[in-house]
């Protein structure tokens, strides 16, 4: 959180130098996880920590900004979920059996995907409210639809739209019949949350979606082409500017542009693939595994400083000797 830097140091400062210090003195290693993606606020940036991990140029450049010294600054990427890791990461450190190329033509099989999620195999956009299911997503949803079933009688193409309303229940419910009958040549799928997002964005074509940095990494990890439908302002403005600038993707605030860019792109089959290609390339899918190595080699570092120097770990109590504490039942 961009709020946990500065006052986290001066504890630690005053904690590690017995209380003679708040502005030096740390020995336990602090980090810094930059969770944002084309625009930072300015106290996710401090010099006094060990490591400053951050996602993009952009953010390397605000951190160096901010007097962060470069030797400081560790560019991996977002991290993001399991199920968006490069296939096959598991971290044992074990060699992979089958050859990881298969694999992942395997895994990521759009025909196979689909059919697992119950979907047909046809051109597919994704549109998505977060977990809340927020955004116009109703809105969105019907002009997008209305789009595809003249576009489809038009090409004699069928088209398939998918919907993740998150916990709106209410937008759920109006998307699916009998509220809502959608035309003969698209085939409309609407979810409520989900847990599986990786598999509904690898099976489609084209995202619809808030300006959210883990969204949009995610996407960009599946190839996934986006429509930025919205953005919280400071906070993710400069995600917008991150995926035009990479190539894969536009904003479009109201349902009738995003509807027309739909439409524009299934139109334009090229330009989809383009997108494709520049989304995977702006990819990081080993970034959390890459962050969470290097964090392991901190602590052991430390360890190893530790029992050098004589100094014993402080470790946490056990749960239930934590809960005695809590509740007053212990020898305290």
């Amino acid at each position: 959180h961009p709020l946990c830097q500065d006052l986290p140091l001066k504890i630690l400062n005053q904690l590690d130098s017995h209380g003679a210090s708040r502005d030096k003195g740390r020995e336990t290693p602090f980090v810094t996880v930059v969770t944002d993606l084309g625009g930072a606020h300015p106290t996710w940036f401090n010099d006094g920590v060990d490591k400053c991990f951050v996602p993009s140029d952009v953010l390397k450049n605000a951190a160096m900004d901010r007097n962060v010294k470069e030797s400081k600054i560790v560019q991996y990427g977002l991290p993001i979920r399991r199920g968006f890791w490069r296939f096959g990461a598991d971290f044992t450190g074990e060699p992979e059996e089958q050859n990881e190329e298969e694999e992942m033509q395997g895994v990521h099989h759009k025909p196979t995907i689909r059919a697992e999620l119950g979907l047909k195999d046809m051109p597919t956009v994704l549109i998505v409210g977060g977990g809340d299911g927020m955004g116009g997503i109703i809105a969105q949803a019907q002009a997008v639809g209305e789009r595809l079933q003249k576009l489809a009688s038009s090409s004699g193409t069928s088209y398939q739209m998918v919907v993740v309303c998150g916990n709106n229940k209410a937008a759920q419910s109006t998307l699916s019949p009998p509220q809502t009958r959608w035309g003969s040549d698209i085939e409309v799928n609407v979810q409520g949350f989900v847990n599986n997002m990786d598999e509904y964005m690898r099976a489609s074509d084209i995202l619809v979606t808030k300006a959210g940095p883990g969204t949009i990494a995610e996407a960009s990890i599946c190839g996934l082409p986006c429509i930025l439908s919205s953005f919280l302002p400071g906070q993710e403005e400069g995600n917008v500017p991150y995926v035009v600038e990479n190539g894969f993707g536009c904003y479009q605030g109201e349902p009738e542009g995003i509807a027309n860019t739909v439409e524009e792109w299934f139109a334009r089959g090229g330009m989809l693939e383009k997108m494709r290609d520049d989304a995977l390339i702006a990819a990081r899918p080993d970034a959390t595994l890459d962050i969470a190595r290097d964090l392991a080699d901190m602590v052991l570092a430390r360890k190893d400083e530790l029992k050098k120097s004589g100094k014993t770990v402080a470790m946490p109590p056990p749960p239930g000797a934590q809960k005695e504490l809590m509740y007053g039942q212990g020898p305290f």
